[in-house]
């Protein structure tokens, strides 16, 4: 790290005795019945305190196993939360179109209609909503990707409880239960 300071220290140290205390954890993989694919994101608003720019997560699953997963300071600044998960949606959906060209490579089909799980009930209206105001033009790509994908049945946005939000664990401090809930 270039700039590194004693926070980001003892933040080192805190990880070292997780792992130290936890060390059968791991990244477990179950064998699914059923064929499925969805994915959690999250965008967690002006995380950086220097850049004050806003950290998005997501992870990807297919058969009850995680098996993509990406957490990223966002390279523009957001204007707001929504823009925020926005564009958070989007490179999620990046990584579910590559993940579903993948899979039919690999000869699985029937991988449409992808849910897509975000905490933002605002960023799910602005995809949903055929009309683009003055105050999204600037992120109008993003959004409108999202919503291609929604209307040709690839993916679709669902809403999801904040508190049982996966990706949340890449972007916010959690408290020790949701931690633990969030690694079963």
């Amino acid at each position: 790290m270039h700039s590194s300071l004693q926070s980001h220290f003892i933040d080192g140290l805190r990880v070292l005795r997780y792992l130290k205390s936890n060390p059968g954890s791991g990244v477990q993989f179950y064998h699914g019945k059923k064929l499925s694919l969805h994915a959690y994101l999250d965008a967690d608003s002006a995380k950086c305190l220097i850049s004050r720019k806003f950290v998005s997560s997501f992870c990807v699953y297919f058969c009850g196993n995680v098996i993509s997963w990406k957490s990223k300071k966002l390279v523009t600044l957001s204007r707001s939360s929504a823009e925020a998960e926005c564009r958070c949606m989007a490179s999620t959906t990046y990584e579910i179109l590559w993940l579903i060209n993948l899979l039919k490579d690999l000869n699985v089909d029937g991988m449409l209609r992808v849910p897509l799980y975000c905490d933002s009930t605002s960023a799910i209206q602005i995809t949903a909503n055929l009309v683009f105001y003055d105050k999204t033009k600037h992120f109008e790509i993003d959004v409108h990707l999202v919503r291609e994908k929604v209307a040709i049945g690839a993916i679709s946005t669902v809403k999801i409880n904040l508190a049982k939000n996966v990706a949340d664990i890449f972007t916010k401090s959690l408290s020790i239960t949701q931690h633990k809930q969030f690694c079963l």
